[in-house]
């Protein structure tokens, strides 16, 4: 067995490690990017207040914009705030944020890559969804560990008087929320097919990871897109609510993560006896970043094409198949409640087409619990 050149193995850990030390300086900039003056926070806090109380911000919208206007906060500001609360950036988001930078350039680049995506990604789409493959899943799982799926909307959800221009960079934090999945899997069907198959050609490498990579992100754009639901497991055993796409998010996380360290780790190792170690850490910062900017247009481009075309079908099968019911999670003074509304169906109608009643702060504090409308089964459980 060759030596393994330690000067090599330093260089090229020290090369991986760059995104690591500049994601902590890039935080720092984030946030006094969308703001961190007396007049940010102060509107930021009053966000919070209503998401804190598991109320929805639309009834609160005509307030909120006196409370920006008051504090001198330009409209998309005020969007960009309520953007980073409502999908706020974690140390991986801040690992891939330059190519949020270089992804108009970057995009064209990856056009190719994008345009043979697309059928497959319609293919993909016709089994989750035409063909209720995912919601038959769901249906599985629940049956199978003794789970309940019920409706809990989120804040931001229901009609809101202002809208997001596509061209604003708020827009774009709200699709790069699911990036650094669809990144560091591109990354890690690359490690995969370089670690099984180990190809003399670094072109059919290429080409065999990206089918891979197409594929996995496929599934999980659509999966993502239809999961904007706001559908919840509860494990009444352990007493527990869990998103259900937070939870496919728990499965993704320990799998690719473990898997990464494991497959970096071994080829490092291997290029420092045998190869240019350098080289290869350069390879995974370009891999990694040329992911992302392939996730980043798929997921922006899906979203605009076919996302809300896909979640109005997901909910719809959702109810037909399971016909859930819709509660309120809420807190006040420290007590939280947990309880009924009404069906699903009539909760997204409520939320989608009937505009909601403009309420105050001091409707806020009067209503320490969220008001029983609606017809209120009567058995919910």
């Amino acid at each position: 067995m060759a030596d393994v050149d330690v000067n090599a193995l330093l260089w090229a850990l020290g090369l991986l490690s760059i995104p690591l030390l500049l994601a902590l300086p890039m935080r720092i900039a984030w946030r006094l990017f969308t703001g961190a003056g007396h007049e940010e926070s102060q509107y930021r806090n009053t966000v919070l207040q209503i998401i804190d109380a598991g109320r929805q911000v639309a009834p609160f919208r005509a307030t909120l914009d006196d409370v920006a206007r008051s504090l001198h906060i330009q409209p998309s500001q005020q969007r960009l705030i309520e953007a980073d609360l409502f999908h706020p950036l974690t140390l991986s988001h801040f690992l891939l944020l330059p190519t949020i930078i270089i992804f108009p350039l970057a995009a064209v680049m990856a056009l190719p890559v994008i345009l043979i995506g697309l059928p497959v990604l319609i293919l993909i789409e016709t089994l989750m969804i035409r063909q209720r493959f995912l919601v038959k899943g769901l249906t599985t799982i629940e049956h199978y560990m003794h789970w309940q799926i019920i409706h809990i909307p989120k804040p931001h959800r229901g009609i809101t008087t202002t809208s997001t221009k596509l061209n604003e960079f708020s827009h774009h934090v709200i699709h790069f929320n699911h990036v650094p999945q669809g990144a560091f899997l591109g990354l890690f069907a690359w490690l995969i097919i370089h670690w099984t198959f180990n190809f003399d050609s670094w072109g059919i490498e290429l080409a065999v990871s990206t089918g891979l990579y197409i594929i996995l992100l496929g599934a999980l754009s659509v999966m993502n897109t239809a999961f904007e639901s706001d559908l919840v497991f509860v494990d009444p055993a352990k007493g527990r609510l869990v998103p259900v796409d937070q939870w496919l998010e728990s499965i993704l996380k320990p799998l690719v993560g473990i898997g990464l360290v494991f497959l970096i780790g071994r080829n490092l190792l291997d290029e420092s006896r045998s190869g240019n170690a350098v080289l290869f850490a350069t390879s995974i910062l370009m891999l990694l970043y040329g992911a992302a900017v392939v996730g980043i247009a798929f997921r922006w481009g899906y979203s605009l094409w076919r996302g809300s075309r896909v979640k109005d079908d997901f909910e719809t099968q959702i109810i037909e198949a399971l016909n859930p019911l819709s509660y309120d999670l809420t807190r006040s003074k420290g007590r939280i409640e947990f309880h009924v509304r009404m069906e699903m169906k009539e909760r997204l109608t409520s939320l989608n087409e009937a505009p909601p009643d403009q309420l105050t702060f001091a409707d806020l504090q009067a209503l320490p619990a969220a008001e029983h409308k609606g017809q209120i089964p009567d058995n919910p459980l």
